[in-house]
């Protein structure tokens, strides 16, 4: 017989209410019916038994008890004396082959857990949930700590339950449960399920809200990665070796930031080559965008960086960052409608304060942080492994290389956005800002003519009259004739990362054939 046994006779001092913390609604429900129901839903799960006081609490369970055929028993003033209850009460009225422990503030748990426990102590005497240190440890006499030799101990907990009646003791001053058994004892590790969420603060009860209306939403954080196929096709074909290992960071790290962050709503909205986008609710910061970027792209660094380096005046803000799960945390704009003959002059405000911010000194070592644009253009010559026109497009390559390094010297390169196109270009009140910066040591003209060659390739029209009209509309705010260089040399950058950035070649036909129309 397979039993699961829900300890709930906790008050839950620390959280600072008359009514213990399981007892608490979420969503219409006590976090313990969440508990409650899946287990009920566990196809292996023979039987449930609830420890808690009986005379204070019976008044919220027994209803669900009588539901659900559930035996209510009392439990102890210790949570060592709560199971030797419950191991007494079983041993006198089952014949009870293995044991789930499961606490009442821990709603997170899933019914396959439930049954997967179950199968593994067919080969094993006690399964235990156990989660990677992932964070520094100390030692108050400063003894250096080696974190990769210790790890978590969490409930579920599952037992051969003859051997652990046979061996527990209350009295015992080991804290941990299987450490009572022999040591001979077979005892697995299951590190495999991270949203083990505890209620422990009132302030959780928000955050669990969270975590329960996306269960609800069938958002599995496992499998977030899944959910934004463009991003997913692109680091399974050029990172193969890092998918993996970065689906199980985001199912550890989404949980943790919404926690951190006080986030109660959240939901995906987007991806692009370079990470996750979630629109969010926060009650620290209100409404907010988080973006969890992949290691492997190595983009994250430089993106947190812009935004503490460049000049707020037409940044968005940077709320909060986490430097290990690559998760940045920013204000939440609106779209700005910036179609070319709307908000002229706001457009042009909005570019003057991006062309003044890049006259403020960027220490050399700052440079460092970030990638330069001529090394990158100058690394193209030799990036020649494709076949897709290739004689075309590296004549091309070629020409706008020796362009650039006859036109630029490094005293023309600052630190600059990178990608200012228009759907990096966000309204904020009734100011335009920019968010997703790359991070460039380049010429600050490379963030106008993003600008305009983003609306050459969106637009359509006759290529080389729209051209001339926004340089000409942008020499109020930079020297045309760098303009024009300038938009030739980044079109032909743009073009050759478009032969590894997509699925097909329709993008690389476009840059081609804007770079035709101009000639």
């Amino acid at each position: 017989m397979n039993i699961v046994a829900i300890l709930a006779n906790g008050v839950g001092a620390r959280f600072g209410s008359n009514i213990p913390k399981q007892f608490h609604k979420v969503k219409g429900k006590m976090v313990i019916e969440y508990v409650i129901e899946t287990i009920c839903d566990s196809s292996k799960t023979d039987k449930i038994v609830i420890a808690t006081n009986i005379e204070a609490n019976s008044v919220y369970l027994a209803d669900i008890c009588a539901q659900n055929d559930i035996d209510m028993i009392e439990g102890g003033s210790t949570r060592n004396q709560t199971l030797k209850n419950v191991i007494d009460y079983i041993d006198e009225n089952y014949n009870c082959k293995n044991l789930i422990v499961c606490d009442a503030v821990r709603p997170m748990i899933t019914s396959q857990l439930m049954d997967k426990y179950f199968d593994l102590l067919g080969d094993n005497d006690a399964v235990v949930t156990a989660q990677k240190i992932t964070d520094s440890l100390g030692c108050y006499d400063f003894t250096k700590v080696d974190r990769e030799r210790y790890y978590l101990m969490q409930s579920p907990e599952g037992f051969n339950f003859p051997l652990l009646a046979e061996h527990f003791d209350e009295n015992s001053p080991l804290t941990e449960v299987t450490q009572q058994l022999p040591e001979n004892s077979r005892i697995y590790l299951y590190f495999d399920f991270n949203n083990n969420f505890k209620l422990t603060y009132p302030a959780d009860l928000k955050y669990l809200e969270a975590l329960v209306t996306a269960r609800d939403n069938d958002v599995d954080f496992s499998k977030i990665l899944e959910s934004v196929s463009r991003l997913n096709r692109f680091l399974k074909t050029y990172y193969p070796h890092e998918v993996e290992n970065w689906s199980k960071t985001l199912e550890r790290s989404v949980p943790k930031l919404l926690k951190e962050w006080q986030i109660t709503e959240y939901n995906v909205i987007k991806s692009s080559h370079f990470g996750i986008i979630f629109l969010a609710k926060s009650v620290k910061y209100g409404k907010c965008v988080f973006k969890i970027i992949p290691p492997c792209i190595d983009r994250y660094t430089s993106e947190r960086s812009c935004y503490q380096s460049l000049n707020a005046s037409f940044m968005c803000e940077l709320y909060d960052y986490d430097d290990k799960c690559c998760a940045i945390l920013l204000e939440q704009c609106k779209d700005a409608d910036l179609q070319f003959d709307s908000s002229k002059e706001e457009l042009l405000d909005f570019f003057k304060r991006v062309m003044d911010s890049c006259e403020i000194t960027v220490s050399k070592d700052l440079f460092s942080q970030f990638k330069n644009y001529k090394d990158i253009l100058n690394d193209k010559l030799h990036q020649d492994n494709f076949e897709y026109k290739k004689d075309e497009i590296m004549g091309y390559v070629k020409q706008a290389a020796e362009l650039f390094n006859s036109t630029f010297s490094d005293d023309d390169f600052t630190l600059i956005h990178g990608d200012m196109h228009r759907y990096n270009i966000m309204k904020r009140n009734d100011e335009l800002v920019a968010i997703d910066p790359i991070g460039y040591v380049a010429p600050k003209e490379v963030d106008i003519v993003r600008y305009i060659a983003t609306e050459l390739c969106d637009n359509g029209g006759d290529i080389a009259q729209n051209a001339q009209e926004m340089l000409e509309f942008f020499s109020a705010v930079s020297d045309r004739n760098i303009l024009e260089k300038m938009l030739f040399i980044d079109i032909v950058f743009r073009l050759h990362n478009s032969l590894f950035e997509n699925e097909d070649y329709k993008l690389t036909d476009k840059w081609l054939s804007i770079l035709k129309s101009m000639e």
